[in-house]
């Protein structure tokens, strides 16, 4: 991967010190940075959630509680992204039900449940009416909120999750009379909290598609309410989100609510902080975003709600994109097939769970109520039925094999093709376990390629070593098909990398992230240590690691990448200076990027000729708190050693039996 190796860094005795203050750094915490001013010394303090909510967490274990930790969830006490559809058969009283709901509120029931299951979904979104549940609504029926409970302890009986969002636009009977919640949504939560109080399995979203579009008035509205005009000329007295937590809390349920963003649940960008009152250092709250734009891409997603998912945990509770012009639905785009593939590969890198819309509504990710998903093939906008259902299917089912017992997240990969036929070869089981999944890089690989290996779930990549060469074959469309993601790895080296874009990696990286983004492609970065020779000449072989951070490489590529991938390979048989230098360059990234994914590099090439492959293994697990992943090299025998070619598969089962 172009790093110096261990006795290259070694070599005139250097031990890496990054200060006098021992680094901790615990990945996706919140973030406390302190600058010693007389020693120069950046720390990084990033502390863990409040140990209460851990251990309740833990002693959840069972089952199939949720609970908030960091910026993630845990489902039963294991690691949980979210992979959900949503039911909008039960979104209306029976007599208010109009249109294409009637249809769907017909096919309700256990065998559609089943159906959901059998797509890998694990969660169900039912959206339900505000107007059903008000008592001093006229549409309030006891029929109603008893059917809405009985559906809802149907999909917990069958093994799902639920996601109770609260609807108050015209599907849930009467038209969305506030644009926010006002007193009506806190009266059906009052009569909700308490039903559901029992079941941490079933998440609150607060109120579907606050509609306010984006402002500091707006944010301080939808916090605190006040008065708001209606769309049918009227005055809605609004109750404020902070009030519905505090009321849900005090009618005595600890359930993980989801809190909406505002313009429709479009974005976070600008949200005040809200609270938690019952769980003050740990607040139990997820937040929830609809339809990502397709068409803005990166530089909107990670802004609107991708930044934030480093601190607390965000689903996009509502999301398709197929090949309607209907005013009523997301609006077709040109090259949607490929943009909506972008997105997913974006959520999947943020670990951001998805709940597709939905699964009684023939032509959206279900053809028809036989549920069999809708493709992309022929796909042309306006003409009726394509849409995202395979490749969200395809996804999920991905996800649900790399999934484990482990309350640390399946690891994230960078593997080669030629390497990722030989671990399959050698430890297939573990292979298809860790690679055939959407958060897996599978560098030199086509899509029709991975489908073939069986890896279809993992983002076909392609890696340059130069921004020139990573522009060109993008703008004159010489990817492999089906590509979605491009690494960029300069080197130092004057076969590989131009002499300009050694000594100015950041400007390349921009580069690189500009040419990408706008192809509809997530950019990896992996600038390697030995570009230091270009930047500082002098400095010697030893100083490698210490002169890369010193000069802030990190610092200036990570703030334009997707992912960052650590070429930390040739210290893993150093423990503490392979620890050492994984932390320094994650605190840059983390302050240069805060939603920028991190992976860093093991290599067997890194292991003394002979020597067994254990302190691969002890490296990965010494980072594993702080990165998201690996960046796997296997070299073949004839490269290094007869040991090298089972050193990745010998990782793989040490970390797969550690309930990753």
């Amino acid at each position: 991967m172009g790093a110096p190796t261990a006795r290259e860094c070694f070599g005139s005795g250097e031990v890496l010190q990054l200060g006098p203050l021992r680094l901790s750094l615990v990945r996706n915490a919140p973030v406390a940075v302190a600058v010693l001013a007389t020693s120069a010394v950046v720390a990084l303090a990033l502390v863990g959630p409040g140990a209460a909510a851990a251990a309740t967490a833990r002693s959840a274990a069972a089952g199939d509680a949720v609970a908030v930790q960091g910026n993630h969830l845990l489902r039963g006490g294991a690691w949980w992204v979210p992979r959900g559809v949503q039911i909008v058969g039960l979104v209306a009283p029976d007599g208010s039900l109009s249109g294409k709901y009637v249809n769907a509120h017909a096919h309700f029931g256990a065998a559609e449940l089943q159906a959901a299951r059998a797509r890998h979904a694990d969660t169900i979104r039912f959206q339900v009416s505000q107007y059903g549940f008000d008592p001093m609504d006229p549409l309030y029926s006891p029929t109603y909120v008893q059917e809405v409970r009985s559906g809802i302890q149907l999909a917990r009986s069958t093994g799902l999750n639920v996601i109770f969002s609260l609807q108050a636009q015209g599907p849930a009977g009467q038209g969305q009379n506030c644009p926010l919640p006002n007193t009506g949504a806190e009266r059906a939560w009052n009569q909700i909290a308490p039903m559901f109080a029992g079941d941490p399995g079933v998440l609150f979203e607060l109120y579907n598609e606050p509609s306010l579009g984006l402002s500091f008035t707006n944010w301080q509205l939808w916090q605190n309410g006040g008065f708001v005009p209606a769309q049918n000329g009227t005055v809605c007295q609004e109750v404020g989100i902070q009030t519905l937590i505090n009321d849900i809390r005090q009618d005595g349920a600890g359930n993980v609510i989801i809190v909406p963003g505002l313009a429709a649940e479009f974005s976070l960008s600008g949200m005040p902080a809200v609270t938690d009152p019952a769980n003050p250092s740990s607040p139990q709250l997820a937040y929830g975003i609809h339809y990502p734009s397709l068409t803005a891409g990166v530089g909107a997603w990670n802004p609107e709600f991708g930044n934030m998912s480093a601190t607390v945990p965000v689903i996009v509770t509502e999301w398709y994109a197929s090949s309607a012009l209907n005013t009523n639905t997301p609006q077709c785009v040109v090259g949607e097939p490929a943009l909506a593939a972008w997105l997913l590969a974006y959520l999947a890198s943020k670990q951001i769970g998805v709940v597709g819309y939905a699964f009684d509504v023939p032509g959206t990710i279900v053809a028809d109520f036989s549920y069999a998903p809708t493709t992309y093939d022929n796909f042309a906008c306006g003409v009726p039925g394509g849409g995202p259902g395979q490749l969200l299917f395809n996804e999920f089912a991905g996800l649900e094999q790399a999934d484990g017992p482990s309350v640390n997240d399946p690891p994230g990969w960078i593997v080669s093709y030629s390497d990722v036929t030989r671990l399959l070869a050698q430890a297939p089981g573990n292979a298809h376990h860790f690679f055939d999944s959407p958060r897996t890089f599978v560098a030199g690989a086509s899509a029709p390629t991975l489908r073939r290996l069986g890896l279809g779930a993992a983002i076909p990549t392609a890696s340059f070593f130069s921004e020139t060469a990573l522009a060109n074959a993008i703008n004159r469309h010489q990817l492999r098909s089906g590509t979605l993601a491009v690494l960029y790895a300069p080197q130092h080296s004057r076969f590989l990398t131009p002499r300009a874009e050694q000594l100015h990696p950041d400007q390349y990286a921009q580069r690189a992230a500009r040419a990408a983004h706008a192809h509809g492609l997530l950019l990896v970065a992996a600038p390697a240590v030995n570009l230091v020779a270009a930047r500082a000449p002098r400095t010697k072989a030893g100083a490698f690691y210490s002169q890369f951070l010193k000069l802030r490489i990190t610092a200036g590529v990570a703030r334009y990448a997707d992912s960052y991938a650590i070429q930390a390979d040739g210290l893993e048989t150093h423990r503490s200076a392979y620890l050492g230098f994984v932390q320094g360059v994650a605190l840059q990234a983390a302050v240069a990027h805060s939603g920028v994914e991190l992976l860093t590099g093991l290599s067997g090439s890194s292991l003394p000729r002979g020597q067994a492959p254990r302190p691969l293994l002890n490296a990965a697990l010494a980072v594993s708190a702080i990165v998201s992943g690996y960046w796997l090299d296997d070299p073949a025998p004839a490269q290094a050693c007869p040991t090298c070619t089972s050193a990745a598969a010998a990782v793989l089962r040490g970390l797969r039996g550690r309930g990753l």
